[in-house]
């Protein structure tokens, strides 16, 4: 049969015919096995084992621990793993039970029949391959959302640093503006360079005038000159003012 994994079938009756009997049927399916003669020993071995256990065949009636209470608390071992009893039909209230309970996944009555024993095999070990699946795909999609989760976060912060930053510069570009516009209205620029004159002790106050009223003569003087291109007359009295 074509595999998608390596599977191991374990076999647990304390007739040793019949475990290598179901030995020869597994291993005709080119799957592994392994056969314990009791419950315990295989418990023991399923707790110390690190290969996974796809399937496992167990008989209803053993000493010391019977099939539903040996499978039962297989699955609490590996949860799983396919388990399938093999049983009479005097043991069906037993059975019925253990399967209410969710202990077996299957039973198999005796005596058996060897195609349907194969068949039932191979639809467990399809099941187990697909809950195997599952999980596979559940755990690359817990892993990819975590990389994804871990990605957006940091495309936020970094979204929310670049928000802060443009926020930071829209503030200093306010400040400017508004440091210009009150700079181009308050300040006196006359007055600055007066004080810029005084300071270097380059004029008194009379010389200040002075040179005050020879600017304004000689602005007026242009002005009068460009208005008499233009045909207008500007007028005397503002020179003297």
């Amino acid at each position: 049969m074509p595999k998608k994994c390596d599977h191991t079938i374990l076999i647990v009756d304390d007739e040793e015919s019949i475990g290598l009997a179901l030995g020869c049927i597994v291993k005709g399916l080119g799957v592994k096995c392994v056969y314990m003669p009791s419950g315990n020993e295989a418990l023991a071995w399923m707790e110390k084992t690190s290969t996974p256990v796809s399937l496992i065949l167990s008989d209803q009636r053993m000493p010391g621990m019977t099939g539903p209470v040996f499978l039962e608390k297989a699955g609490e071992i590996s949860p799983h793993t396919l388990r399938f009893l093999i049983t009479g039909y005097a043991d069906m209230v037993t059975v019925s039970d253990a399967v209410n309970r969710g202990a077996i996944h299957r039973y198999i009555i005796k005596p058996w029949d060897n195609k349907e024993l194969v068949e039932a095999i191979k639809e467990g070990l399809g099941q187990y391959e697909r809950v195997m699946e599952n999980l596979r795909l559940l755990s690359l999609a817990k892993k990819q959302n975590t990389k994804l989760y871990a990605l957006n976060t940091a495309l936020k912060k970094k979204d929310e640093e670049y928000q802060e930053t443009l926020l930071q510069k829209n503030k200093h570009i306010a400040r400017l503006a508004d440091r210009l516009e009150r700079g181009s209205q308050d300040r006196d620029y006359m007055d600055e360079i007066k004080d810029i004159l005084k300071e270097k002790g380059m004029f008194g106050e009379e010389q200040l005038n002075a040179f005050y009223r020879a600017v304004a003569g000689k602005i007026f003087q242009e002005f009068q000159e460009l208005a008499s291109r233009k045909g207008v007359e500007m007028p005397q009295a503002l020179l003297k003012e």
